[in-house]
């Protein structure tokens, strides 16, 4: 059976089933270098050599994509996703001026800064320590050096 049709029929496998978790043979992408292997070659720095599975992260992110998928977008609608308050009977709580359920985020605020750290190594780039040398007047006061760290800023700053 062709690689193409592979993927045809697992689609037609599913018809109105719960989705099946994904195989390599879903993966497997022909190259045109090698039509001979089994897998697509992946210059990840995340592939290891000695004989170890290579999985093709761009055929990974095409599969993704469709699939209507966005890495980024399904975190950040995870992260905003609200569930209704509910009562002790698991009714949901309304609000009484507006007649509208009470929501409360679905995440902890834990687990929404851990995601958030994550996801911020991606938009900002890291700072690098910065190493400050003093020399000269080693017997200054507090003040004075503050004044001097204030002139330093200033003049970082313009």
């Amino acid at each position: 059976m062709k690689k193409a049709s592979r993927a045809n029929a697992r689609h037609a496998d599913l018809a109105g089933a719960p989705p099946k978790l994904a195989t390599m043979d879903d993966l497997e992408v022909p190259t045109a270098a090698k039509p001979s292997r089994a897998h697509a070659s992946s210059k990840s720095s995340s592939t290891k050599k000695g004989g170890e599975l290579k999985i093709n992260l761009k055929a990974v992110a095409a599969a993704l994509i469709d699939e209507g998928y966005d890495p980024a977008v399904e975190i950040i609608n995870i992260l905003k996703k609200q569930v209704p308050v509910l009562d002790n009977n698991g009714a949901p709580r309304v609000d009484p001026k507006t007649k509208k359920p009470i929501m409360r985020d679905a995440l902890d605020p834990d687990t929404k800064l851990r995601m958030l750290n994550e996801m911020l190594q991606y938009t900002q780039p890291k700072l690098k320590a910065v190493e400050v040398k003093v020399s000269g007047h080693l017997d200054l006061t507090n003040e004075q050096l503050d004044s001097r760290l204030e002139m330093l800023f200033a003049k970082a700053m313009k």
